[in-house]
């Protein structure tokens, strides 16, 4: 059960899931699949954003700055998140430079993917909040915001998307990284931003 575990934590892992849930976002919303030129240039951004993080991460680890490529000591995680976030704000400069037009529901998704970092580092500070679950609500709640607003017809599927948090939760808390409080936070924090500044309409 430990691998299986392994394996869904790493295929789920926090810096797939915005790429995973694009995919989704683009083959499920015409809206989006209008502006293909667009959404190929966004998908780009969003692979950099996942395989520079990780292969920064990857040489920390090797160097012995960290304990391990999951991160599970608290006190080591500000470094990996200010990666993450030099990275994404790069990312936000390249979707809002002159000549790119972005969707604001996907640039109020990218922004809130920053904000709910920024505010997980707030955090760690006292509660080691789980950044798969953040990343795994947040993307529930980006679809099922774009399914409010674009009448996607995703009604009947929305509700697996709490089945498959509850596996990565299940994963994390096999491979003993977190606790259900934790697990519990980092979903909700995610889920309740992203469906809220999507639904909004609100864009920087």
């Amino acid at each position: 059960m430990g691998r299986l575990a392994e394996v869904i934590s790493y295929v789920l892992h926090p810096l797939w899931v915005p790429l995973i849930v694009f995919g989704m976002l683009w083959a499920a919303d015409p809206w989006l699949r209008m502006q293909p030129a667009v959404m190929v240039y966004v998908a780009s951004v969003l692979l950099i954003n996942a395989l520079a993080p990780a292969v920064s991460l990857y040489v920390l680890y090797r160097r012995g700055v960290l304990g391990d490529m999951e991160v599970s000591n608290r006190a080591e995680r500000t470094l990996p998140f200010l990666i993450v976030l030099f990275y994404q704000t790069l990312g936000y400069f390249a979707l809002t430079r002159p000549g790119v037009y972005l969707p604001p529901e996907l640039l109020g998704m990218v922004v809130t993917m920053m904000a709910a970092l920024v505010l997980a580092l707030i955090v760690n500070r006292h509660i080691k909040m789980s950044m798969h679950m953040l990343a795994n609500g947040g993307g529930l709640g980006a679809l099922w915001a774009f399914n409010q607003l674009h009448g996607l017809g995703l009604d009947g599927w929305l509700p697996l998307g709490f089945a498959v948090a509850g596996i990565v939760g299940w994963s994390r808390m096999t491979m003993g990284v977190h606790t259900l409080r934790e697990l519990g936070l980092g979903f909700f924090v995610g889920f309740a931003m992203m469906r809220a500044v999507i639904e909004s309409g609100w864009s920087p």
